[in-house]
């Protein structure tokens, strides 16, 4: 959940305190012996190539050694040793580590990709301890953890999960932590800082608990220094790849030392901020000692060991493509604070900002070192330090920080072009939009392709140490200037207020552990982040954010109409969105629909759940495809905080209403039988969306609309029996729910008057399908929905129906067979196995169209429909309507009329199993869907066919992609498709260009969108063909277009028209823009002289020598003009009786009531 937090509940201290020192000193597996050894932990060494080592030997220790083993290799490598570095003041209750030694090792030469064992050695090679795994990145790619103040204390209390209070002191998630990112794959931890709590000289155990979980053993970590810890402990529990010297303490250093001079953020009282801070007059006077450190003749706490650990810790290396720089911002510069200038408390408040200027130059002097030494090796380039100066909690207005943004902090990350910063201090996480110059660069994004500007993440502690809440308390109260707010206001107060700051975009707190990983793969990183939730023991980890940047804006060469220049209207593609994710069973990208008013486009996501975000409006006018960014939007958490008691399924449809202020989806309850609901959106110019209002529907809600005056929006309700047809199991009526916007009203429109006996078996002569002893209006499956301000048409795909509503009555007035296609006339492929575009015509053999999606427009005064005829199979537990016959083995078709000897035919074939079913001819045979689409006249009388596309599907394709004729959308394989539902024509839409009309028509197999100019409803004809996917893999580019959308010239950010093809395969969104190109001879079609003068691939005529299984050979001279199908005028004639029957008082009473909102 973004921008959100959650209260804790309630918990239970655990009675029992149990000693750190004494349970979690040694971490290590391995072999007896091992104990001597502590504190061991790997940090990156200076390319993914090395590994850093750092670990504690006895006392005495004189020559140490480390040595890894690969099945291939062995690599042994010297340690420095030396003695600790005693702190300024040795508290032998705290600092239990006297005696030992330090060792440092760095392996080098490590192969990419293999998995090495090593072990270390305190006496010179003489004996070996451990056995602890470490495995390297292969070369495409790797993962990285990112974590942040783990903050780890002694106190072990807890609640009952395990878990400690929300504001407690123990590390109960510290080791599940790691144990999760272990599990996760990574191969680098990189942290913001504060592992341990102890803020004056350290403290041992704290660190033997934080060097517990067995992976700081196993996993590089790569440490900032926190304001926790400045003090010589971290130097000697750290190896750092690269780090920077300092002058005083290293020849020749490089960095300076920066006295700071900050006591507190509205007073003078804490003495453990500033490194050389002003001692009040009672303590000079009493000569007050604070950690080891009395006030000087200057009157000043001069803590030199905190001041040096301040200015080290600078460091950097190269992992793979990513160059890494660690920044050390633990330290407290003074100054450059106005409000409290006059406060005698605050010594330091007068002063100018030119303690943070200084360690903002140490910083560039850092960055300048890490960019040369790697300059041209990195892709990516990552900050990590401790302070986040784009934060939303109790630090947001912290004096300290605002001094390092006004010394120029954010600049040197412009400066730099740094990708990503990760910060921590602040115990919330959040995420900063694009920042460049102190300003927004971006949307509100999740998908960013070459963005120009730094993301600024912040880690929510990553233990169970402690967090902060947004808006409920700050540091400092009286800024006045800083945090600059999205509201235009600034400083404490306007925070306090509940507004957030300026550069936040997303931000969560729900009281539980939390991390990222990012995922590195070349010019991509993606990043999920997590809490951990459930049981301490065994914690879930929730995704609260996900994300991905991409170094390419450039999608490749863009792919045209394969009639452009020859048709009236050409097609290219101009852009895509990639959500970064496929699946070869589909529901990625789903249903797409646009904002005309603000140019945001919403896709549904499927598999993750969320309706992202598309900035259409942002595409660029470039010479190759450009790849738009995007954001996702977590409908379910908006849904479910206001709609109480709904138990949410999966999001299936989405609409934008015309005006462009409303969105609407469609959501399905997580029970089956159960109704759905309605969310209902207002639209924001950022693309993020407001909820408004949810209205209960019908059950399973799997399209949503608006009429085009937006007065009503309308679902399909499928009511699919999605548990089969046993005994017990509930077969859910089919409705369509009509809401009116105005008055809230939602009324589900039903057909229970089509379930007496004399309505069933009208529906049923007339070719409608049902299944035998179900009632109509439990069989009935609404799937789409075309809607006219007063009537809509509904598509009942299994049925082969469209059922027509009164919107005014919310009533069904009429149901009509959508037609059968007639492949006694329209020659068909139906064999799979000759790898070749072979068709032909057989008697017995018809084609249950099936419509899925409709469409809906006017010619002349008149109202045309428009159908893409799939065809659909129902499989419900036990229960599938396909019968799969071989006739390589001899089998026939189901009627015993198509057989191998008469047909040629090799390979599987599916057939509708008709024997459950009434409407259909027992003597002949049928496949699902029409591989076609089709054109109705919608009128007082009824619907009538007035065109159907035919074979000219196959046709097409067997020119447009030989290689790939009726392949499927996970299956490149030439034929693949062809004993089923062939290129399965599953969406449509329709779009005016200039003066005409065309309908686009959508291949959920093989892909791509034909386009048939439909201007003249009788007498269209086919214009042009695109497909974007690329057939080089069997799944990429554009792949199974499932939802179309038509974006108008007058509606388009530059005036040019597009059209946007949802893929639920590939995860795109493909957007064509639509311009007129040249005219076609009247008759002819574009690309041929003769339009029925099509090649199979291998150059046979279609048909050539086939005969006609069941009836004899084909009349192919007639077939040219002849109808393409063999019930239009059934339809026709059927539909003006069911509208007369309405009319004389037979119409559907629709059940109304009030919906829930």
């Amino acid at each position: 959940m973004k921008n959100s937090w959650k209260r804790p509940a309630a918990f239970t201290l655990a009675a029992a305190m149990i000693c750190a020192q004494g349970t979690l000193v040694s971490a290590e597996p391995g072999p007896a012996g091992s104990a001597d050894i502590s504190y061991l932990t790997l940090q990156p060494g200076e390319t993914e190539a090395s590994v850093n080592l750092n670990w504690y030997a006895p006392a005495g220790t004189e020559r140490a050694m480390v040595k890894f083993s690969s099945a291939a290799e062995e690599i042994t490598a010297e340690a420095s040793v030396s003695a600790l570095t005693a702190p300024t003041k040795l508290d032998t209750g705290k600092y239990t580590d006297t005696g030992l030694m330090v060792c440092k090792a760095s392996v080098d030469g490590l192969e990419p990709e293999t998995v090495y064992t090593y072990q270390v050695s305190y006496d010179g090679g003489a004996s070996w301890l451990g056995g602890y795994p470490y495995t390297t990145a292969g070369t495409d790619g790797f993962r990285f953890g990112f974590t942040s103040d783990p903050q780890i204390k002694e106190d072990q209390s807890n609640d009952d999960q395990g878990w400690n209070p929300v504001d407690g002191t123990n590390q109960t998630g510290w080791a599940s932590m790691m144990e999760k990112l272990a599990e996760e794959g990574v191969n680098l931890v990189v942290s913001a800082g504060d592992q341990v709590e102890d803020q004056s000289w350290g403290k041992s155990s704290e660190y033997a608990a934080f060097f517990a979980p067995e992976e700081m053993a196993s996993v590089a970590y790569a440490p900032a220094v926190g304001n926790h810890y400045r003090h010589y402990m971290f130097a000697d529990h750290f190896n750092l790849p690269n780090e920077m010297s300092v002058a005083g303490m290293d020849e020749d250093g490089v960095l300076e030392p920066v006295k700071t001079t900050f006591r507190g953020q509205n007073n003078g009282t804490s003495q453990s901020h500033g490194n050389y801070i002003q001692a009040t007059a009672d303590e000079i006077a009493g000569n007050s000692e604070s950690n080891g450190v009395t006030p000087n003749a200057e009157g000043q706490y001069d803590f030199t060991e905190r001041r040096e650990m301040e200015t080290k810790g600078n460091y950097y290396y190269l992992y793979d493509n990513v160059l890494f720089v660690t920044l050390n911002t633990g330290a407290y510069p003074g100054g450059n604070d106005g409000e409290n200038a006059g406060n005698a408390s605050v010594p330091s408040a007068s002063k100018d900002n030119s303690e943070a200027e200084a360690m903002v130059e140490n910083f560039r002097t850092t960055m300048d070192a890490a960019v040369s030494e790697y300059a041209g090796r990195y892709d990516w380039l990552i900050v990590t330090h401790h302070k986040s100066t784009q934060t939303v909690a109790k630090h947001a207005a912290d004096s300290d920080i605002e001094n390092y943004v006004d010394a120029g902090f954010e600049q040197v990350m412009d400066e730099f072009d740094v990708d990503f910063v990760l910060g921590g201090h602040d115990h919330v996480y959040s995420r900063s939009y694009v920042l460049k110059d102190g300003e927004r660069n971006a949307e509100r994004l999740d998908t960013f392709h070459d963005p120009d500007g730094t993301i600024y993440l912040t880690g929510n502690c990553c233990s169970d140490m402690q967090y902060y809440t947004p808006f409920a308390s700050l540091d400092k109260t009286n800024n006045a200037d800083y945090p600059r707010l999205a509201n235009g206001e600034t400083g404490s107060e306007a925070y306090l207020a509940g507004n957030l700051p300026y550069g936040n975009q997303e931000w969560n707190q729900e009281y539980s552990p939390s991390y990222a990983v990012f995922d590195v793969k070349g010019n991509k990183i993606s990043v999920n982040v997590y809490n951990l939730a459930g049981d301490s023991a065994d914690p879930d980890s929730e995704l609260i954010d996900s994300f991905s940047v991409t170094k390419n804006a450039d999608g490749g060469e863009k792919t045209a109409g394969e009639e452009n220049g020859k048709a009236s209207l050409d097609l290219i593609q101009d852009a895509r969105y990639d959500a970064g994710m496929s699946n070869a069973d589909g529901g990625v990208m789903e249903i797409v629909d646009h904002n005309t008013v603000t140019g945001w486009a919403y896709a549904v996501n499927g598999q993750t759940g969320n309706l992202t975000a598309i900035a259409l409006k942002d595409m660029a006018d470039s010479e190759n495809v450009d790849l738009l960014d995007g954001n996702d939007i977590d409908v379910k958490s908006l849904v479910e905080e206001n709609c109480e008691g709904f138990a949410y399924g999966d999001m299936t449809s989405v609409a934008v209403s015309a005006d462009g202020t409303k969105l609407a989806v469609a959501v399905q309850a997580a029970g089956y039988a159960d109704n759905g609901r309605v969310a209902v959106f207002t639209c924001n110019a950022d693309g993020t969306l407001t909820f408004a209002e949810a209205y209960e529907t019908g059950v399973q809600p799997d399209m949503v609309t608006f009429t085009p005056d937006d007065t009503k929006i309308l679902t399909a309700n499928e009511g699919e029996p999605r548990e089969g047809y046993a005994d017990g199991a509930a077969d859910p009526a089919g409705t369509v729910t009509v809401i009116s916007i105005e008055d809230g009203a939602a009324v589900n429109a039903d057909f229970t008057a089509y379930d007496s006996a004399k309505e069933r078996e009208e529906l049923t002569d007339a070719g409608i399908i049902l299944k035998k002893g179900a009632a109509p209006s439990e069989d009935l499956e609404p799937e789409y929905i075309a809607a006219g301000n007063d009537t809509a048409y509904v598509t009942l795909q299994e049925a082969n129906a469209i059922a027509v509503i009164d919107l005014d009555s919310a009533e069904v007035t009429g149901i009509c067979s959508a037609g059968y296609e007639d492949h006694s006339k329209v020659a068909v492929d139906i064999d799979k196995k000759d790898e070749a575009y072979a068709p032909k015509t057989y008697g017995s053999l018809r084609g249950i169209r099936m419509p899925d999606s409709i469409a809906l427009y006017s010619a002349d005064g008149v109202d045309y429909l428009v159908t893409a005829n799939e065809g659909d199979s129902r499989e419900w537990g036990d229960y599938l309507n396909e019968t799969e016959r071989n006739f390589k083995d001899g089998e026939t078709s189901p009627s015993g009329k198509i057989t191998a000897e008469n047909s040629g035919l090799t390979g599987k074939v599916v057939f509708f199993d008709s024997s459950d079913y009434d409407g259909l001819d027992e003597g002949l045979d049928y496949l699902f869907g029409g591989r076609s689409f089709t054109v109705y006249r919608a009128d007082e009388n009824g619907i009538t066919e007035v065109y159907d596309s035919g074979s000219e599907f196959e046709e097409k394709t067997a020119v447009y992609v030989p290689e790939n004729f009726n392949c499927s959308n996970d299956d490149k394989t030439l034929d693949d498709r062809s004993g089923k539902k062939g290129p399965e024509v599953e969406s449509v839409t329709v779009g005016t260009v200039g003066e005409k009309t065309y309908a686009f028509v959508g291949f959920e197999r093989v892909g791509g969108v034909m386009v048939y100019d439909i201007t003249d409803p009788g007498q269209s004809s086919f214009l042009n063909y695109i497909n974007s996917r690329d057939f080089s893999q069997d799944i990429a580019g554009d792949d199974s277009p499932e939802g179309l959308c038509f974006i108008p010239a007058a509606d388009s950010a530059d005036g040019d028209a597009y059209l946007l093809a949802s893929c639920e395969v590939s995860g795109t969104v493909a957007a064509y823009r639509l311009t007129e190109g040249t005219a076609q001879e009247p008759g002819g079609q574009p690309g041929e002289e003769d339009p029925d003068d099509t090649q199979k691939p291998d150059g046979q005529e279609p048909g050539e020598g086939q005969d006609q299984p069941g009836s004899g050979e084909a009349d192919k001279d007639a077939g040219k003009d002849a109808p393409k199908t063999g019930d239009r005028n059934l339809a026709g004639v059927y539909c003006a009786a069911v509208f007369a029957a309405a009319a004389a008082g037979m119409a559907v009473m629709a059940r109304r009531r009030r919906s829930a909102r």
